[in-house]
């Protein structure tokens, strides 16, 4: 019995991580809509326009296969639970899980082909670098990724490169 909770509780962990590696952006927001954004990627108010019909299309899609996804992890856990154990209905919901969990990332690469037809290769390309720079200035400010201020050899670091010098 033991052996079966152990499983089921690696198998569980083992269907979370992947989500939550995907779960982050590789272009966050509208960020277009930055003040020096059109200037920075040339982007004309048309091509403004189109980039917002994308993210909101991309939006709701995203937002349905997310729930989606939600309730075949809230089945598969029940499966899990279920006594007797039953392997094939849990290959089953698994197999499902994993479906959904394509289709997110199908829409989110889908998301991101668009982007790189709307902008071309190399304005792509500068946008995808400025994003790259910009988390490792975050990350080297901070050390980490986590919302939650840290300390550092008397200075308190936040997250969004405040530091505040303790006395």
């Amino acid at each position: 019995m033991l052996r079966k909770v152990c499983a089921g509780l690696l198998l569980l962990v083992l269907v979370a991580l992947p989500s939550f590696a995907a779960g982050q952006d590789m272009f966050p927001g509208q960020w277009w809509r930055l003040p020096q954004a059109g200037e920075m990627f040339s982007l004309t108010e048309k091509q403004k326009l189109q980039l917002d019909d994308l993210y909101f299309k991309n939006r709701r899609n995203l937002s349905a296969l997310k729930k989606a996804l939600e309730n075949e992890r809230a089945r598969f856990s029940a499966v899990m639970e279920r006594e007797p154990l039953n392997e094939a209905a849990v290959m089953a919901q698994f197999g499902r899980l994993e479906e959904a969990r394509t289709q997110l990332s199908a829409e989110r690469v889908h998301y991101i082909l668009e982007l790189r037809k709307l902008l071309g290769q190399e304005r792509f390309q500068r946008v995808k670098i400025y994003f790259s720079k910009l988390r490792d200035k975050k990350s080297k400010m901070t050390g980490t990724y986590s919302p939650y201020p840290t300390k550092k050899r008397g200075v308190i670091m936040s997250p969004w490169g405040i530091t505040i010098q303790r006395r």
